[in-house]
């Protein structure tokens, strides 16, 4: 069994990555995989935007196969390849607050202050998407390599109101920023103490 991608005939699949329904009529990626309870394969299915985000490997070689026109493609097909040349990018569920003070971030290891802006955290094995933690917003270049794109942030489970996505977006380039200078720093603090004394012996 291929993997496939066509159009939703009900309402009733979920996607396997965001869990929200895939709408009847909408374009979706089934991926094929070894089913767990019986021989042969079954199919996996997503939102297409969720597919390129979460399961870059299995949805590129499909892409091209598609109905899509190539101004639908391109979008998806950035965000994949991003994805492959960057494989944490792919962990991305959410941006939420932090409904505690207890969860640690898995980059920087502090707490995640309650009500604060943080980025949850999942990973596919097994034929399944587990939760693996969560990271402060101002953490997540750091993290991932680079700034997420938008479309990693507004995934069919993660409705943010634009005035949050925009303070979401602002902590993340603000800790970068903060990253860069502590990084700066470091480095002028580190050649000054490599370079050579110019001060003459008495």
């Amino acid at each position: 069994m291929p993997s496939v991608i066509e159009r939703a005939s009900t309402g009733r699949a979920k996607c396997r990555a965001c869990g929200q329904a895939i709408a009847r009529g909408d374009e979706r990626f089934g991926e094929a995989l070894p089913n767990a309870y019986g021989e042969g394969d079954s199919l996996f299915w997503f939102h297409l935007q969720c597919a390129a985000c979460a399961r870059p490997e299995a949805f590129l070689p499909v892409l091209p196969q598609s109905a899509l026109s190539a101004r639908e493609r391109q979008p998806l097909e950035a965000l994949a390849k991003a994805g492959v040349a960057q494989g944490r990018l792919c962990r991305i569920l959410r941006a939420e607050r932090a409904s505690s003070g207890r969860a640690r971030c898995r980059h920087c290891r502090e707490l995640i202050e309650q009500g604060a802006w943080r980025l949850s955290l999942q990973i596919f094995e097994e034929g399944r998407f587990s939760p693996i933690g969560t990271i402060h917003a101002t953490c997540a270049v750091g993290y991932f390599g680079s700034e997420p794109e938008l479309a990693r942030l507004t995934l069919p489970n993660n409705q943010l109101q634009p005035d949050e996505l925009s303070e979401v977006v602002r902590l993340m380039r603000e800790g970068a920023a903060h990253s860069l200078q502590i990084k700066g720093l470091a480095k002028a603090g580190a050649d000054e103490s490599e370079a050579p004394s110019t001060r003459k012996s008495s």
